[in-house]
């Protein structure tokens, strides 16, 4: 656009240029951006939509303000009650006890034993630890989880290698419903109970919780050492002609319990051992 003079006007502004100005103290309007010196810090200002330097130091105020009243992680050199009120801003309850764990019962197995004093020793380290209620819990099932697959594993483990003996056994000493497979158990039986070696292999895994050998080698050696040794303690016959024991779970009759004690003291002695009783329980 020319003047009065026939002079064109230059513009020095870009058309699309946003231009920040503050009232001075005489009432004319001042381009308070134009003065700051890097290019990012007018950058910022338009991005805030800051109109005036007041909306700028209003801002900074307010973000003072807050920061002052953030959660700030203790130093080093922090004391155990700083830290302590740390915890306790972060919402981890004032003691142990506190903690309400809960076991997820559909995410564990069917006998899994679950440790009530392993808990409540966990409840204290996350105590220690200034854990929040929710992350004690996860942790807590994580843990758990843990324990419940090596529990599954090892559960598993056992029953193939039980079945695993079974069937060689069967292949050796015949089925279960036969004389020799049930004579075989009994010297196998009696040679455990009378070596006291139950508690030896249930610690050693050849033995497992109720009884099962989980060895055919161990069996084999066992029945051979019951039959040997103890032979002529199991001529006991049941009514079908069968070798058993009075004593044992398996085979108990009290009447034969009775007649033994009464007439043969020293060979009932021999069967409640082989049977893994103890003789006083009896009278003898």
């Amino acid at each position: 656009m020319a003047d009065e003079n026939g002079q064109v006007e230059t513009s020095t502004t870009a058309p699309n240029a946003t231009v920040v100005t503050d009232q001075g103290s005489n009432g004319n309007s001042v381009d308070w951006v134009a003065g700051l010196q890097f290019e990012d810090n007018r950058t910022l200002v338009e991005a805030k939509q800051w109109k005036t330097a007041d909306d700028a130091i209003r801002s900074y105020r307010e973000l003072e303000t807050h920061a002052s009243k953030a959660l700030k992680v203790p130093e080093a050199d922090a004391s155990a009650d700083d830290w302590n009120a740390f915890y306790g801003k972060l919402g981890r309850p004032e003691t142990p006890d506190k903690y309400e764990l809960k076991l997820n019962t559909e995410a564990v197995p069917e006998g899994f034993p679950y440790d009530e004093k392993s808990a409540i020793e966990f409840r204290t380290w996350a105590h220690e630890a200034g854990l929040t209620p929710a992350q004690a819990q996860t942790l807590h099932d994580k843990f758990v989880g843990m324990q419940a697959g090596g529990f599954t594993a090892a559960r598993d483990a056992m029953a193939k290698a039980e079945g695993d003996t079974h069937r060689e056994i069967v292949m050796q000493w015949g089925d279960p419903d036969t004389d020799g497979y049930k004579q075989n158990l009994e010297y196998t039986s009696r040679a455990i109970g009378q070596l006291g070696l139950k508690d030896e292999l249930t610690r050693l895994g050849a033995l497992s919780a109720d009884g099962a050998v989980l060895s055919p080698k161990i069996a084999f050696a066992l029945s051979k050492v019951g039959k040997e040794m103890y032979g002529e303690d199991t001529t006991v016959l049941n009514a079908g002609g069968t070798i058993s024991n009075p004593f044992s779970a398996e085979h108990e009759n009290l009447t034969q319990q009775g007649q033994l004690v009464r007439d043969d003291p020293s060979k009932a002695r021999s069967l409640i051992r082989a049977a893994g009783g103890n003789p006083a329980d009896y009278g003898l």
